[in-house]
């Protein structure tokens, strides 16, 4: 993609519509393309490369990141919920380069990630130990064990590059997303 996604406060949509942003209906984004980048767009981009203290906390990373989401039953009332999780078609994990892998068992993520990760409250901490993030139905508030959503091949997070059409939408997520998980990903 030749665009850059911005962060825009719904209060300051006309200011930045103004500057010549666009809109992005599918992911209900604002956006520039990259020979649009200009200073009067700075205060909407994302923060590349931030040297926090606390990189270390992070053990992947990715510039081409998507949220996944889907729907399947509640794994403790059976209802249909939508499940999410991340997807990255490049990153790395622990500096090694990987392609086309979904991360599962989150324990950290950085601030912009969960900025963006807000219009999902049903994916959240667990109760009550908080260790790890999960997706959470919203019928039963029962948390939902990321075993059954990325291991086996009739799992919805399985394979999504081969996932039928239609099954699974990507939104994308904007800069370089940092979080700790476990990789996943098909091997053929």
């Amino acid at each position: 993609m030749d665009r850059t996604y911005l962060f825009v406060p719904p209060e300051e949509k006309l200011d930045v519509q103004a500057l010549g942003a666009h809109w992005d209906g599918d992911s209900k984004r604002w956006y520039i393309d990259y020979n649009q980048i200009a200073p009067k767009f700075a205060r909407w981009l994302p923060a590349a490369n931030e040297a926090d203290a606390d990189d270390d906390a992070f053990t992947i990373s990715s510039s081409q990141a998507y949220v996944a989401a889907t729907t399947t039953s509640c794994q403790r009332c059976n209802s249909n919920i939508e499940v999410i999780c991340i997807h990255c078609e490049s990153g790395t994990a622990s500096d090694e380069p990987l392609t086309q892998f979904t991360v599962s068992y989150i324990w950290a993520i950085d601030e912009e990630l969960a900025r963006q990760l807000q219009p999902w409250p049903n994916f959240r901490k667990v109760e009550p130990n908080h260790e790890v993030f999960a997706n959470h139905c919203p019928h039963c508030a029962a948390s939902q064990d990321d075993l059954y959503l990325h291991t086996e091949p009739d799992d919805p997070f399985f394979d999504i590059p081969n996932a039928p059409p239609g099954s699974i939408k990507l939104t994308p997520l904007a800069g370089n997303v940092r979080l700790s998980g476990e990789e996943h990903f098909q091997v053929d």
